[in-house]
């Protein structure tokens, strides 16, 4: 096996010496991503202001586009929607906020919170108007609740944005669509940073199954709770079996594990959802990054501060990904040369010994040279 494994190195680096650099006009990736059956195209009919920086955008299929109906989708599960913003590619996954019984009717709901320096956050909230048309995935993502797997008491734990998926579950329930019951903790800083607050006071008023408890860290407000969701937060939600589903920054997710565990509720239990991905190399460099594709390649720069998949998009390859956190595994290469950092990836070693990667998650600490595994 290692000899046929070196025979293959020994392959690919004379694959590489076989190219020679050329401009592209237009990749072998870029019409296969295009001709994906993932793809779908939506319209968005309504735009709803959250928040000072959040909006809520309603899509409806786009039938002058081929897209007749939507997917239908578990709760829990999130799109990625597929811009070019001057020229470079870009790909963000946004949980759906909908309830699955919209899907239906096709209609999709996404909500999106302004990042500092976002390219696509800011782009969707400075830019898109009601009539304009989108590009999105089929709903992927395995955040969701499982009847056999998780118990009937389910406690979700959010932070800021980290409610939409909670708020999809929440309707799910409603509808009938999903059987358990739910205790939401959702934390923001003030009452103004609140996302969905017409929903939560409805199913506070009229559900049997959901509720749904707002706590307020930087200011105290009538029929709030105030402060940080901490053990005495907790206990009133917590029966003999529970179900735990957080998602929120990673500090929430560092204190809420500390908390859970002196409910003894065990790690197995407790099920995140993740967007984020953290990693500040302490020197950052330029390398040189070289991508083969089918029949060409793409000669562009890296930065060490810069995932391999933000690099190919900026020099405008159409890389394929979904999750962006190296989950889903959509996005897997080959690294045929360099060396990397790859931060949270759920690759196991056999597929890490053949030289995959998520480029998702993978920052260069050398020159690079990557084939895109399609």
């Amino acid at each position: 096996m290692a000899n046929k494994i070196e025979s293959l190195r020994q392959e690919r680096k004379n694959i590489i010496k076989s190219y020679s650099a050329k401009n592209i006009e237009n990749t072998y990736i870029d019409s296969e991503v295009s001709k994906t059956k993932d793809i779908q195209h939506v319209i968005v009919s309504e735009i709803i202001d959250e928040s000072s920086d959040t909006k809520s955008f309603i899509l409806t299929s786009d039938s002058s586009k081929g897209t007749n109906e939507l997917a239908m989708f578990k709760a829990g599960q999130y799109i990625s929607v597929k811009l070019n913003i001057n020229e470079e590619y870009a790909t963000r996954a946004y949980s759906l906020a909908s309830s699955p019984a919209h899907a239906a009717k096709n209609i999709y709901r996404i909500t999106v919170k302004r990042v500092r320096n976002g390219l696509v956050s800011n782009y969707l909230l400075d830019n898109i108007k009601v009539g304009d048309s989108l590009t999105i995935s089929k709903p992927t993502g395995n955040f969701t609740y499982n009847s056999i797997r998780d118990e009937k008491n389910v406690i979700a734990i959010a932070g800021g944005s980290g409610i939409t998926p909670f708020m999809s579950l929440a309707l799910a329930i409603e509808d009938g669509l999903e059987d358990c019951d739910l205790t939401i903790f959702y934390s923001v800083r003030t009452y103004d940073d609140m996302l969905f607050k017409k929903e939560i006071e409805l199913l506070n008023k009229k559900s049997k199954r959901v509720k749904i408890h707002v706590v307020i860290t930087r200011e105290e407000k009538e029929g709030f709770i105030h402060g940080y969701i901490n053990k005495d937060v907790l206990a009133p939600a917590i029966k003999e079996f529970n179900t735990v589903f957080m998602c929120g920054p990673k500090s929430l997710y560092k204190a809420m594990n500390t908390i859970l565990s002196e409910f003894n509720i065990p790690r197995k239990s407790v099920h995140y959802e993740n967007f984020y991905i953290d990693y500040n190399p302490s020197n950052i460099e330029t390398y040189e990054l070289k991508v083969i594709l089918k029949n060409d390649f793409v000669l562009a720069t890296c930065k060490s501060n810069v995932t391999l998949l933000e690099s190919m998009e900026q020099a405008g390859i159409k890389a394929p990904s979904s999750c962006r956190v190296g989950i889903c595994g959509f996005c897997r290469s080959v690294l045929l040369e360099g060396k990397i950092k790859m931060i949270g990836s759920n690759m196991n070693k056999a597929v890490l010994d053949n030289d995959y990667i998520h480029p998702c998650v993978t920052y260069p600490e050398s020159d690079i040279v990557l084939r895109l595994d399609i």
